[in-house]
């Protein structure tokens, strides 16, 4: 989340703590997400799936994620992106997750796919919400400088990398294809042994007042009532 704070130890400071001064980096990232979006959809309707309820499905899931991530990182998130989402994950990581989504695609039923919806909408609220729930408090200047704790962050203290998950697990039961489980599974393994540590590290720092307290209220650091 974004800081205001400048007295953090050099490593610590680094984690979403770079204020945005312009727009430069959210236009690229704008740019790149458009040519993304736009092989995908090509790839779906022009090369693989032709037109069905799953290639519309699919196609759905890919613009309305593109979407929500550059609300999320113009909007929601006030800081700096950060090169490696300019590069790792938009031009490497997101390609393979939905090349991967497109060329091992098979079919699926109608059953399938409405629990892939299900799990796909769940996700994007529990994902987008809770970063909404956020920046709503955090806009009250008597919460400058405290920790937002309340709302679906009350669950769970990675509520949001909770949701990425569960989109992405079903976006993959949309692609018919139990190998495209890789997506979610590397990636709530990822966030769970090393996004939150690292992100719990810097917050344990930047709010030592509020934290302490919130570990004990909330213990659950990414699955809620359970991990």
């Amino acid at each position: 989340m974004p800081s205001d704070s400048t007295s953090l130890l050099d490593d610590e400071a680094t984690f979403r703590s770079v204020e945005r001064t312009s727009n430069l980096r959210a236009n690229i990232f704008l740019f790149e997400s458009m040519v993304v979006l736009s092989v995908y959809v090509y790839l779906i309707y022009g090369w693989k799936l032709c037109c069905s309820a799953q290639s519309h499905l699919l196609a759905a899931f890919g613009a309305i994620y593109m979407i929500r991530l550059n609300i999320m990182s113009r909007w929601l998130l006030q800081r700096e992106l950060g090169i490696e989402e300019l590069t790792v994950v938009m031009l490497l990581w997101l390609p393979a997750i939905m090349g991967s989504y497109i060329f091992l695609a098979k079919n699926v039923s109608d059953v399938g796919l409405g629990v892939a919806s299900i799990m796909y909408t769940l996700g994007s609220y529990l994902n987008t919400y809770s970063e909404l729930q956020r920046k709503i408090w955090k806009r009250d200047p008597d919460h400058k400088g405290r920790c937002y704790t309340l709302g679906l962050f009350s669950w769970s203290r990675n509520i949001n990398y909770f949701g990425d998950s569960l989109l992405f697990a079903g976006w993959a039961v949309a692609t018919g294809n139990l190998v495209n489980w890789w997506t979610p599974i590397v990636m709530g393994l990822s966030f769970y042994f090393f996004h939150i540590p690292d992100k719990e590290k810097y917050l344990k720092t930047r709010y030592a007042q509020d934290w302490p307290a919130y570990q004990t209220q909330t213990p659950y650091a990414f699955v809620p009532y359970l991990c």
